[in-house]
Parts: structure tokens; sequence; C-alpha cells
């Protein structure tokens, strides 16, 4: 089933140290995303061009961009209207010809925004909440900054495609700005990192487009459990790898949340982004990782596993990049689950493929054994 070359191509990947980076990958800082190299040598080594690739928890996108550059059909489905948002920027990002509009418009726009300026407020959006903790003695500038740059784009164009990369733009700098940030920066240091940000964003949408071709991608704002009621999806082609990285058990990652000065959680990033949220931590990390037992978050990986495998034929191979709190009893508990949704493991060259992530800042429980830092990639059949 797996040729040796394949799993050696797979391993040296997992082995780099290198950060997130490439085409359209660094337009966003998604938590816990996994490796594009990684992902590149996965789809290469497991599915050919034309086949479809599918990823139950797209996350930051990084499949799915990978996917269609190696000329493989691509379909992402995440709970998070977020991720949903971010992935879609990724794949339809700035066109070329657009490029120099934008360059001069960000300029002329960075050269009015003024903290002390007026600005229509988002009523809608504080009323809601989504701009908690954006309102003290640090934060305020940038806040109002931003309400200004949303204004002015609001403006500028009412191509949907177009307005959303500016907001990545925007969210990508905010995110810098605001995340775990000790100090907040000033509104001049903010404008120059975001001409800085739209400069590299720029590049990774030329690289994007010069190197993608015509193969189909489709980002879908629904829970992996629900897969198997969009089987128009898969009638002409099921999917020939599953190449997914499902929230880790047990340890705790804020995937819809900044956390101001490290620890004041905000909502804003769905403000900027345009999207909905009103989820609280659990649903996105599917159960609370102090549950005794972690049964919600093992019942969950069931049944989006199983609404996987109704969408799967006899060659889809599933490989998964997972991380444990508790290595000794969560990965037979989610062998076993995965045998339940109809999925045997199977190991090439018997050894399992382990690897460390550098620079993570987000820990295990802390009854858990296993550093969130160490991922395992998992290998799975059809049963």
């Amino acid at each position: 089933m797996v040729k040796e070359n394949n799993i050696s191509a797979v391993l040296d990947a997992a082995a780099s140290k290198k950060r997130v980076s490439g085409f359209t990958h660094d337009f966003y800082n998604y938590p816990a995303r996994f490796s594009p190299l990684l992902a590149r040598e996965i789809i290469k080594s497991f599915s050919q061009p034309g086949d479809l690739v599918l990823d139950p928890f797209m996350g930051g996108g990084t499949t799915l961009v990978e996917a269609k550059v190696l000329g493989r059909h691509a379909i992402g489905f995440d709970i998070s209207s977020l991720s949903s948002f971010l992935s879609s920027v990724k794949l339809n990002p700035l066109p070329k010809n657009r490029f120099s509009f934008y360059s001069n418009w960000v300029r002329t726009t960075l050269l009015e925004l003024n903290c002390h300026k007026d600005v229509k407020r988002p009523t809608e959006w504080i009323s809601k909440g989504y701009q908690r903790n954006l309102s003290n003695k640090q934060t305020w500038p940038i806040r109002k900054v931003i309400e200004q740059f949303l204004e002015s784009l609001d403006g500028a164009t009412n191509d949907e495609l177009e307005k959303n990369f500016m907001r990545c733009v925007l969210l990508k700098t905010s995110q810098w700005a605001l995340d775990s940030k000790k100090v907040i920066p000033n509104v001049q240091q903010f404008k120059l990192k975001l001409i800085e940000n739209f400069e590299s964003m720029i590049e990774g949408a030329e690289d994007f487009w010069s190197s993608s071709n015509n193969s189909l991608t489709l980002t879908i704002n629904k829970p992996a459990d629900c897969i198997h009621n969009h089987t128009e999806l898969f009638i002409n082609r099921q999917p020939k790898l599953v190449l997914t990285s499902p929230p880790y058990p047990g340890i705790h990652v804020v995937y819809h949340r900044w956390q101001v000065f490290g620890k004041r959680e905000t909502p804003a990033p769905f403000w900027i982004a345009n999207s909905l949220d009103g989820h609280g931590l659990s649903h996105y990390a599917m159960g609370d990782r102090k549950q005794k037992g972690l049964s919600t978050y093992f019942s969950n990986i069931k049944n989006s596993f199983a609404s996987v495998r109704k969408v799967c034929n006899d060659d889809t191979i599933v490989i998964q990049v997972l991380a444990f709190s508790d290595i000794k009893w969560q990965l037979p508990k989610y062998l076993r689950t995965m045998e339940e949704a109809g999925f045997v493991e199977f190991i090439p060259n018997e050894q399992r493929i382990w690897r460390d992530v550098p620079n993570r800042k987000w820990y295990a429980h802390q009854k858990g054994r296993t550093s969130s830092s160490q991922e395992v990639i998992l290998f799975h059949k059809t049963m």
C-alpha cells in the first residue's frame, strides 16, 4: 500500500524545523496549524494530480492550499467561521491586476488613520461583545484605527473577495498588535506593520497565483459530523486522501479568541473578518479539556470520522497530525474510537512518526505527561 520512498519523504518533512511560510500560508497565525512542507509531502506521496483531498478540520487551510498548488481538488470543512474566512482568502487572494490599486489605496488610507479623528462606531458588533477588552487606555487607539480602516474599506470596493483580502491584512496586523502582547504598539508602529504585512501578503498572493492551477477547491463552514449530508460533493470523485489535524485531546488551544495582555480574551478576530462567532472554547475544541475521560471529545471524534467514512471508498487513506496531553491512555482510546468510526490504523515501516514543534506557546492540561509540542502522524485505512 505504501512505498518506502513515500514514507522517507514524509519522515524528512516531519523532521524539518522550517517555519510556516510560502504561498498564502503566512496570511494569519492560526493556532495549531501544521507544516506546509509536511502537508506537501503527504499529498505528493499519497495522491495523484486530479485526485480529491478532504480536510474535515481545515483550520487555517494548509491542506487546501497545498492540494491546489499540487493540482489536486480539495474540500475543507470547519465548524469555525473564522477558519472558513481565512481558508477562503488564502485560496482566493487579491488578483494580480489589483495589486497596484490596493498598494496606492493602503498608503493613502494609512495617512488618514488617526486615533483622534471621529469614526462611525460599529454599534451592532459592540453590543454583541466583539470589542471586549479593546477599550482600555492601552488598546483603544488600535481599536479606533481598526474601525477607521474598515470604514474606509467599505467605501473602496464592493468586491467581497478583494474586501476580504484587505480584511485579512488588517486581521494579521491586529493579531500582531494585540494577541498575547504585554506591551501594545502605538498607532505609528501599527501602521508601519500593516504596510509590511500588505507587501508580504502581496508577494504570497503572486507566488500562489503563479503556482496554482484550475483544480477545484471548496471551503464549507460546517462541522465534520455533517460531511455525509453533502454527498452531492462526492458523487463523481471520492477522497483519495483525508489529511487533517483535529483538535488535540486534553490540550488547551484558543482557536477563536485573542488574548490581550496574554489573558484577557477578545472575539475581535470575528468582527474584523465580518463573521459571527457566539461560541465558547469547548465548541471548537470538541469538548472541555478538563472533563474526566474526555467523553464529549471522543464522542465528537467518532461522529466526525463516521461521517467522513460515509464519503470514502476502500482506497481512501486517512492521515492525521495529533498531539495528546496524556499519551498513555488517550492514544489507545483515540485508535479505538477511529475503529468504531470505520477506520483501522496501519503503521508504515512498523514505526510511528513523531515530530517536535518548535516555539509552541500553549501547553497541555496540568495532569498530562506529554508536551503539546510533540505530535504524532497517524495513518488509517478504511475497514
